[in-house]
């Protein structure tokens, strides 16, 4: 039994959920071992159904576990196969009071900030030495491998209109109105009341020591990282951050990205003359077994909300990609992208919390802010970022020292935490709203035998079994479902859309084109056409409004009965 009186500050839910975890990673429950039924877990712990319900989802969707049909929870993660890192005291990490006023980088203001960059860490003088046998590449069917040579045209994106008449479903802007102006407004003038020097003089090429402090606190309380401030560099977005990375694993290096995935990662490899191994993604993630016999030294990833499908990486597929990064001395470069944008259960706990000497954490504030903010960081391993000041320190900085001030108040002052809730819940509320439209449509009149698309409605599905999307349809079809089934998921800013098997989606897209609405598919963000992701559609929502869908939803599917 797990002694619930235990747990201190933390829900229930989550103290079982850590509890089973512990219990799976440290062996002492097994793999492919049967857990105890939802019902019988309850009885025996004294605690809710839901609660039981609410710690077996959590560790479903990290792949802990897995659902069988009519059978139960049985562990999918084999402990014996890989050394994983202490878990047993990851509650000092969960995001509360106690960390937000006691951790060493909580709570810092502009004027309390050491500027002196002498007290950063001694380089790692116990680096393993650099393999210089070099190893022919991975010629594996599964992967396409590029480089600045190939003909590029088949992953350009789409050209489609800039400003659609009905509605925009490919921007990754958010709300105008979701801005905080006042808030940032006010912040503007104090930096510039306080005038402070820093306001005019060329900024850290690492970024302000303010706004990384600032960013080290947050990373803890919300994320459970505990990054050194001297190891963060700030930069002007994703891509600039890329760069250095390439820079930093040697020219010529080979590179791999997700297939499909954020397909700018794959042209800036390119254009920067590094051959990019394109690996696929399926419903654990990545596939980690083409790295294998490859010179791949820096892999890059979105492992807890995979964009464009939304696969959250399995635990063991975690663990093996770790296992082969130590064994390859290469390194991972997380993006964790859309993960303050999680509308049930627990965040998904980034890689680099646990392995922070082979990760390279990734984020930016353009996502949650505004397109115009140009800021990004990354958290570089000791390894790297002592390679970093032998290489780049001769960099400029790349942001406004006047944005960085402001950001790193609006950070300080707890204003963004309180942004980001607030975020939580409107675009939580947008997303039930734009679900219920496709749930509520009544039955569409075409023939459906015509498709090959079948549902079964008598398995059991999870709301947030993302790895099932695509590859064991589980979504139920009955009489109020339209033409399109959306794909359900509960984090993110766009929902995935499941058409006929019928469907011409060429034809659709630009019927879509010309009638003014913006509309993009998952094989857009594929190297290659796969047929696995035919006849699914992705629809943002982060600037589209409910009022947006509904206009634009009986357009699209009488565009979609005329391309069948």
């Amino acid at each position: 039994m797990y002694d619930v009186e235990k747990r201190g500050n933390v829900p229930i839910y989550e103290y079982l959920y850590k509890c089973i975890r512990n219990d799976i990673v440290s062996g002492r429950i097994r793999n492919g071992e049967k857990l105890l039924s939802k019902r019988r877990l309850a009885r025996q712990e004294g605690v809710a159904l839901i609660t039981v319900e609410n710690a077996y989802e959590q560790l479903l969707v990290e792949g802990y576990i897995e659902s069988r049909e009519r059978s139960g929870y049985y562990v999918s993660f084999d402990a014996g196969r890989f050394v994983m890192s202490d878990y047993s005291d990851d509650s000092s990490r969960s995001s509360n009071g106690n960390i937000y006023l006691n951790h060493r980088y909580a709570n810092n203001s502009i004027g309390n900030i050491k500027t002196d960059n002498t007290s950063r860490k001694a380089n790692n003088t116990n680096s393993k030495a650099n393999n210089t046998n070099s190893r022919a590449n991975n010629t594996n069917s599964k992967a396409n491998i590029t480089n600045s040579n190939n003909n590029i045209s088949g992953v350009i994106e789409r050209d489609i209109p800039q400003v659609p008449d009905i509605a925009d479903f490919v921007s990754q802007r958010l709300f105008d109105d979701a801005f905080p102006f006042d808030i940032w407004s006010k912040l503007m003038r104090k930096v510039l009341s306080d005038r402070n020097p820093e306001c005019l003089t060329p900024p850290d090429p690492c970024g302000l020591p303010v706004l990384r402090y600032a960013i080290a606190g947050y990373l803890m309380r919300s994320r459970g990282i505990d990054a050194d401030p001297d190891n963060i560099i700030v930069g002007p977005g994703t891509e600039y951050l890329e760069n250095i990375l390439l820079i930093l694993s040697g020219g010529g290096a080979l590179t791999a990205v997700e297939d499909p995935g954020y397909k700018k990662m794959g042209l800036l490899c390119e254009r920067a003359g590094h051959k990019c191994l394109h690996i696929p993604v399926d419903r654990d993630g990545l596939d980690v077994s083409v790295l294998e016999g490859t010179s791949v030294r820096l892999v890059n990833i979105s492992p807890s909300h995979h964009f464009p499908t939304g696969v959250v990486m399995s635990a063991g597929r975690r663990a093996q990609l770790v296992d082969w990064a130590e064994r390859e001395d290469a390194f991972i470069a997380e993006d964790d992208y859309d993960s303050e944008f999680r509308f049930s259960g627990r965040p998904i706990p980034p890689i680099a919390a646990a392995y922070p000497e082979r990760v390279i954490y990734m984020n930016t504030f353009t996502r949650t802010l505004a397109p115009s903010i140009r800021i990004a960081f990354m958290v570089l391993p000791d390894k790297l970022m002592d390679r970093y000041r032998q290489k780049l320190s001769f960099y400029s900085g790349t942001v406004s020292s006047f944005e960085q001030l402001v950001l790193a108040e609006f950070i300080n002052g707890g204003y963004y935490e309180r942004h980001l809730s607030r975020m939580r819940n409107y675009y939580g509320k947008r997303r039930e709203n734009i679900m219920r439209l496709f749930e509520s449509k009544e039955k569409c009149s075409i023939n459906r035998n015509d498709t090959k698309e079948k549902y079964d409605d008598t398995k059991e599905t999870h709301d947030n079994t993302h790895a099932d999307r695509f590859y064991i349809q589980k979504q139920k079809e009955n009489s109020e479902t339209g033409i399109f089934v959306p794909i359900k998921d509960v984090a993110g800013l766009r929902i995935v859309l499941k058409a006929p098997d019928s469907l011409d989606d060429e034809k659709f897209i630009k019927a879509l084109s010309d009638k003014g609405i913006k509309l993009s598919c998952i094989n857009d963000y594929c190297y290659s056409h796969n047929s696995q992701y035919d006849h699914h559609f992705l629809v943002s929502f982060g600037a589209a409004s409910e009022a947006d869908f509904a206009k634009a939803l009986p357009v699209m599917e009488k565009a979609a009965m005329e391309c069948m």
